[in-house]
């Protein structure tokens, strides 16, 4: 882990930045350009990150989605112009894949510019540049998925050819007298090709003159027609005539060439122009389908999310049929969420980690309402993806301290610390030490910490506000002989997900006897538990 990065990969990995990624990704090369280069905005730059994802947001309600996702379909068409822009830039000439490139770029920029000229958020992608390249290459349209060097392009072309052909006609003339002369002597057809089989059953006399063998075999022999004299001449004509075309073609691709290096900048404008409408739409069509909003940025400000979303939970609950309960949160400095298990406790830390990766990179983000500074760095702690290339040579404790330790080397005032069950696997006094501390510490460096956990006290210890999720509404009847999603669905239809904030640190239930019961442990073992429970609290 780079200790000074804006997010590791073992976050990033929690938090969802692959799937964010893959869903504002852009469609075209162009845009893939663009995104290459994409601003991520840090602490300090909250007026330009929000300025971003205005505009993104007004893209979204000026364009319909479906007309969005058309014109990304239409951007995922466009070739890649950009090797033969290079190459006209140094000289060379265009053959015709690279013509037919450039008509079909023209056709896409043009259509897309019709399509979304009712935005003013987005740059004029057409112009006078992608007109004039269109108009340039239009006669040698072939269809829609070809291109033809036309006679039309230029009058010395059209008169090699026409030399050409005539000169065609002459040697095919003269070889056709040949073949009927061979076809009479052998009693065939009168036409051949270039390479002809007479089987030695059909040979009664000698090959006549004229026939060259080319190969023998046992039961035939390969042969072709010997050309005279006239025959040969003809054909050194058509071969002249031929070179004469080629290098009639080349000129005209030189001078096409030539034409599309004087429009490069307006070409170049043009390219630059999609790659900004590609990014823009794709991030304005995933904005609009979750119903994301600008967040109000505020370098000063504490985090407030208002009924935010995890959306890569979310997209996967609403493919089965299910729905997210958003949460909501606000605090400075230090807060402790708590709750029972299978309550959503790490999806609201990974939904404020979410929503400040969102605003981050210029985003709307998944919530009713947000207000958040931009954080100069987030890093998950604790339960999570674990990519780390350690292996085996830590424990599990000891890869926690060691991440702890590096995010805290790197730790500056709005930092995003975001710490799922820190310490768990230590005893239980140790680890409610060493969160306690982290808090107070992160707190007093300037950085905002959010920490889920199951042990009570940590919130009054640490000075931390406390926000719990609501947890079981009465606990499902367990079914005999149900399946796992069955009893997973009956369980998340017993559960309040909402968060609110306790009004003091109490000990909470974590209700783990009764989810062990629901989930098919061995009836006698829950029961001696809660007895075992009950003593305790005696």
């Amino acid at each position: 882990m780079s200790v000074g990065e804006f997010i590791d990969r073992t976050s990033a990995n929690a938090i969802g930045e692959e799937w964010l990624t893959a869903a504002i990704e852009p469609r075209s090369p162009y845009g893939a350009r663009e995104n290459a280069n994409r601003r991520r905005y840090r602490s300090g730059e909250e007026r330009e990150a929000m300025t971003s994802a205005v505009r993104i947001a007004r893209i979204a309600d000026s364009l319909d989605i479906d007309l969005m996702e058309r014109a990304l379909a239409r951007l995922a068409q466009l070739p890649d112009i950009s090797a033969a822009l290079a190459r006209v830039a140094v000289g060379d000439s265009l053959d015709d894949a690279e013509a037919l490139a450039f008509l079909r770029f023209a056709d896409g920029a043009l259509e897309l510019q019709r399509t979304l000229e009712t935005c003013e958020e987005l740059p004029n992608c057409g112009g006078e540049a992608v007109e004039a390249l269109r108009l340039l290459f239009e006669r040698g349209r072939v269809g829609s998925h070809a291109f033809y060097l036309h006679d039309s392009f230029d009058d010395a072309l059209r008169s090699k050819r026409e030399g050409f052909e005539e000169a065609r006609a002459r040697f095919e003339g003269a070889r056709g007298r040949l073949e009927r002369k061979v076809a009479e002597a052998l009693g065939r057809s009168a036409r051949f090709d270039e390479e002809f089989i007479v089987l030695r059953e059909d040979l009664a006399k000698p090959l006549p003159s004229g026939v060259r063998i080319v190969r023998e075999a046992p039961t035939y022999v390969l042969c072709e027609i010997d050309l005279d004299e006239e025959s040969r001449a003809q054909l050194e004509r058509r071969e002249e005539a031929a070179r004469r075309v080629a290098l009639a073609e080349e000129r005209v691709r030189a001078t096409l060439a030539r034409a599309v290096f004087a429009m490069g900048e307006g070409l170049a404008r043009a390219t630059f122009a999609l790659g900004e409408i590609d990014l823009a739409l794709a991030a304005a069509s995933w904005a609009r389908r979750f119903a994301c909003r600008p967040a109000e940025l505020d370098a000063a400000s504490e985090i407030q999310i208002v009924e935010g979303r995890w959306l890569p939970l979310q997209e996967r609950l609403e493919s089965a049929g299910g729905a997210f309960v958003p949460s909501s949160i606000s605090w400075s400095g230090a807060a402790i969420v708590t709750g029972p298990n299978m309550g959503g406790k790490s999806v609201a830390l990974r939904t404020v980690g979410f929503v400040a990766l969102c605003a981050s990179l210029g985003l709307p983000v998944p919530a009713q309402r947000a207000r958040l500074a931009l954080p100069p760095m987030i890093r998950w702690l604790g339960i999570g993806p674990d990519d780390e290339t350690r292996g085996a040579l830590l424990s599990s404790f000891a890869e926690e301290a060691v991440r702890l330790r590096d995010a805290f080397r790197a730790l500056a005032p709005r930092s995003l610390l975001l710490v799922d069950e820190f310490a768990r696997t230590t005893t239980p006094r140790e680890g409610f030490a060493i969160l306690v501390a982290s808090l107070q510490s992160a707190r007093e460096r300037g950085a905002d910490i959010i920490a889920a956990t199951h042990l009570a006290g940590v919130a009054a210890a640490a000075g931390a506000r406390h926000f719990a999720v609501r947890g079981l509404r009465g606990i499902p009847t367990p079914t005999p002989g149900a399946d796992i999603d069955r009893l997973l669905a009956a369980l998340a239809d017993c559960m309040d997900y909402r968060i609110e904030e306790l009004s003091e640190d109490r000990r909470e239930s974590s209700d783990a006897l009764a989810l062990a019961s629901l989930l098919g442990v061995d009836e006698g073992i829950v029961l001696r538990a809660r007895g075992i429970l009950k003593t305790i609290a005696e």
